[in-house]
């Protein structure tokens, strides 16, 4: 009777540690799918960021942009007279 007893306590505690283990490593699950929503998150804000870069840095390097920034941040300005150059 008493081995009885033993082997259901044993049992129940066999039970109970697999109960404990598995609401452990649910709540480690969660804690790591948020941590990688919240990565995914991050990582989106910097994708959106770095296709406006591009585009940014696309329309400034065309060439109809190139005269009014050497004018406005150059003091840069058409010379009034061109001369050429032969070999």
């Amino acid at each position: 009777m008493v081995f009885w007893l033993l082997v259901g306590l044993a049992a129940y505690f066999a039970a109970a540690v697999t109960g404990l283990q598995t609401a452990r490593q649910a709540a480690e699950l969660r804690g790591l799918y948020r941590q990688l929503s919240h990565s995914q998150q991050i990582e989106d804000r910097h994708l959106r960021e770095y296709r406006l870069l591009l585009l940014e840095r696309a329309t400034l390097a065309g060439y109809q942009h190139v005269e009014p920034i050497a004018r406005a941040e150059l003091n840069m300005r058409f010379p009034d007279n061109i001369v050429r150059v032969q070999r």
